[in-house]
């Protein structure tokens, strides 16, 4: 093992309850993900700290948030990220879409050779999902950025939730329409990122 599974306090449960799991899809992150191309060539620690710990912290608003919602679907979720490290820290069902047939294969793979049980893929068009599920809460690492979201939900349905990773530059402020909380969190030592939470007022 060339890197250190490590998370900062506010996740230690995570890792003291799911090591094995969540160790096992960093492997197979750094072999399968980068062969076949669903994420780009990094050392194990990054990986480790900008997949595994990052999207960790999305189940950690949805733990937070204490609302319960019919499912929780990762849009453009490309490598199953944040979508696999949620399914497998809580019992909630995790739906993975994205509109790439060989990710999705690949994640269909992940999923049966594992046993991961809560989770399905989907090739799917994301953006027409989000306008039309409801009672969902969303995760949107790298698929589209919070002020686009808003610009595209200018008829938002009342019951969702929209978890974006932002940069601290981009945040923005509550609307007439949407509520914004950005959440600061450490991924290792000294590196922050950001989520922000959008609601529908």
């Amino acid at each position: 093992m060339n890197y250190i599974p490590q998370i900062p306090k506010w996740g230690e449960e995570y890792i003291e309850k799911k090591l094995y799991e969540l160790t096992h899809y960093h492997e197979w992150l750094t072999s399968t993900g980068i062969k076949a191309g669903l994420i780009s060539s990094k050392d194990e620690q990054a990986i480790w700290d900008e997949f595994i710990v990052h999207s960790l912290y999305f189940a950690k608003i949805i733990e937070n948030l204490q609302e319960k919602k019919e499912q929780i679907v990762d849009l453009g979720t490309g490598a199953g990220i944040p979508g696999i490290p949620i399914s497998i820290v809580r019992n909630e069902k995790v739906t993975l879409v994205d509109n790439k047939k060989t990710r999705i294969f690949e994640l269909e793979r992940l999923i049966t050779t594992n046993s991961l049980k809560n989770v399905v893929a989907k090739q799917e068009n994301a953006t027409k999902l989000m306008k039309s599920y409801e009672n969902s809460i969303f995760t949107l690492r790298c698929y589209i950025s919070s002020s686009n979201l808003i610009k595209n939900l200018s008829k938002p349905i009342k019951s969702n939730i929209y978890l974006v990773s932002s940069s601290e530059k981009n945040s923005l402020t509550s609307s007439e329409m949407f509520h914004v909380k950005q959440e600061k969190f450490l991924i290792n030592k000294n590196e922050y990122r950001f989520i922000d939470v959008i609601t529908v007022r």
